[in-house]
């Protein structure tokens, strides 16, 4: 991509996603803590990049896979048929002992650690985004992880986790998120 493309698409995107990092609690309960997190996944997707090989420029499809039928996997299937990355987001249900192939974020809804844990191993060599909102997701080697903090919608950013899956976030997410080391 150009630089100018680059500085264009930070221009655009970064306000929409300042306004939903920002969210007040109130608004948050009104709108729903899934939508926003939806919403907050979809615009975070536009300041990552994967590998060729992960997401060729062929693929007409973005595939975000969601594990568990909780509030934010219902959530997600509001981004179904929108436009990411130039190409069109199709969400994929998939069981618990499903394969990950084809998808570039695999949502993890409504798990307990054990699971959570059980799929992170499975995904480790996996060029595939891992996004959740159960408490300490990051920390124990998820990518993303929504965390309510004062009422507000915030999101963890586990780097290492990042680099060992050739995800490249941006340095103006990072400078949005809490970055979170691996561990207990």
């Amino acid at each position: 991509m150009t630089r100018y493309y680059l500085s264009y698409r930070c221009l655009i995107c970064l306000p929409v996603l300042l306004c939903l990092f920002f969210y007040t609690g109130p608004a948050v309960a009104e709108t729903g803590e899934y939508q926003v997190k939806a919403a907050m996944i979809y615009n975070m997707i536009r300041f990552m990049d994967w590998p060729e090989e992960a997401l060729p420029a062929s693929a007409p499809q973005f595939v975000v896979c969601v594990v568990g039928k909780g509030g934010l996997g219902s959530a997600v299937d509001g981004l179904q048929g929108k436009q990411v990355k130039g190409k069109t987001v199709f969400v994929r249900p998939i069981p618990l002992s499903g394969g990950i192939s084809g998808c570039q974020v695999l949502i993890l809804s409504d798990q307990d650690k054990s699971i959570t844990a059980s799929l992170l191993e499975r995904t480790r060599s996996s060029m595939v985004l891992t996004v959740a909102d159960s408490a300490g997701f990051a920390r124990l080697g998820g990518t993303v992880g929504f965390v309510l903090q004062n009422g507000k919608v915030r999101f963890e950013i586990n780097q290492t986790s990042a680099q060992r899956h050739r995800i490249r976030v941006s340095a103006q997410l990072l400078k949005l998120a809490q970055i979170v080391q691996e561990g207990p």
